[in-house]
């Protein structure tokens, strides 16, 4: 969101938005809550999360510093879609929407940038909408684990880290049971296609998740 704007553009945001800081699992917004504006991340790690039936909660994404959380409907008379819920300490500026308003006004630049990201996180919803059409959960997790790599920005001729992620939070992007992801990644990391830790996961050949899809 920050990374395409030049400084004169970037102090602009800084000063019109309020700076505020969520320990770990408090929430930025909630869903079903009047909407106000986008909160963008700063520092630290942000899920977002939709209350499915019988009180299953199914998560949707994760967002980094320069996401931001608050979409799809920034401006307007609405509420909240889906919650957004601090993973550890987060630093985050707070754009209400007289000030989203004022910086497309004023900042062109903003403006583009606000949209590019609306487009991006519109297909990484749209992709979990495929994900979880999916009919096996192997494959479903193979194709949001490809998703995530496409959007690493990282060399894909060599290993992709996908950061902090654990296979409870896989299991509840894809709709599955821990023990279905555990057994999954397990085969994937036997044919040496990626290598998992606690909390950080490696593809070490994409192409080769890629194949799993088709084969």
């Amino acid at each position: 969101m920050l990374k395409a704007l030049d400084k004169a553009d970037l102090d602009l945001v800084m000063r019109t938005g309020r700076l505020a800081a969520y320990q770990n699992r408090e929430y930025l917004l909630r869903e079903g809550e009047p909407a106000n504006g986008i909160h963008i991340i700063l520092n630290g790690i942000v899920e977002s999360t939709h209350a499915g039936t019988q009180g299953r909660e199914l998560m949707l994404a994760t967002w980094e510093a320069g996401d931001f959380v608050g979409a799809p409907y920034i401006l307007g008379d609405h509420r909240h879609s889906w919650s957004a819920r601090a993973l550890g300490r987060v630093e985050a500026l707070h754009l209400d929407q007289d000030a989203i308003r004022t910086l497309i006004a004023r900042s062109p630049s903003f403006a583009v940038a606000l949209i590019e990201c609306l487009g991006f996180k519109g297909e990484t919803y749209s992709m979990l909408a495929q994900t979880l059409a999916g009919q096996k959960a192997a494959e479903r997790l193979v194709l949001l684990l490809v998703k995530l790599c496409e959007n690493a920005a990282q060399d894909e001729n060599g290993p992709i880290s996908l950061g902090r992620i654990t296979q409870a939070n896989l299991a509840r992007m894809i709709g599955a049971t821990r023990q279905s992801i555990s057994l999954i990644l397990g085969r994937l990391q036997d044919d040496g296609i990626i290598s998992t830790g606690a909390t950080k996961m490696v593809v070490n050949d994409l192409a080769a998740l890629r194949k799993q899809v088709t084969d």
